[in-house]
């Protein structure tokens, strides 16, 4: 047998090997995570402007609350369409949840008049942190665990 004919029958078999099904997202329940990670990012949005806090915070809720929209809608729209989650995504979006929750000790609580806007502001931080850092830590298991995916069978 000829080099020529031994690649052309490991080619053959690559693309045997490429036409199989994955099923990517089989109980759609990372479309959802994704989805509630958008909607925390357009809650820090609406936050940022409805609880005033200091200008440190204030855009740091901007940026953070804009990249979630991004990263969650981004996800969703992955898994809408029937691909891979990603794992970057994920993790980074679990980072952002730890930049959350790190925010009112580093850059500080606000100005408020009350101490009840300071504890507001304080607690909504350190609660999207948690439920950001959860979602993004368990989208990027979820998408690294789909990554090694076994064909679907066909019927």
């Amino acid at each position: 047998m000829s080099d020529s004919e031994v690649y052309d029958q490991q080619e053959h078999r690559e693309d045997d090997h490429d036409s199989r099904e994955v099923d990517t997202n089989p109980s759609e329940a990372g479309k959802w995570v994704s989805a509630l990670v958008a909607l925390l990012g357009l809650w820090m949005l609406a936050e940022a402007f409805i609880l005033n806090p200091v200008a440190g915070n204030f855009w740091s809720d901007i940026i953070v609350g804009a990249a979630l929209v991004v990263l969650g809608g981004y996800n969703y729209y992955r898994r809408a369409n029937e691909k891979l989650g990603s794992v970057g995504v994920g993790a980074f979006v679990a980072l952002l949840g730890l930049w959350l929750i790190a925010t009112p000790f580093i850059l500080g609580s606000t100005e408020g008049f009350a101490a009840v806007e300071t504890d507001l502001e304080f607690w909504n931080d350190i609660v999207v942190g948690l439920l950001v850092f959860v979602l993004g830590a368990y989208s990027a298991y979820e998408a690294r665990d789909t990554d090694v995916a076994t064909p679907a069978a066909r019927t």
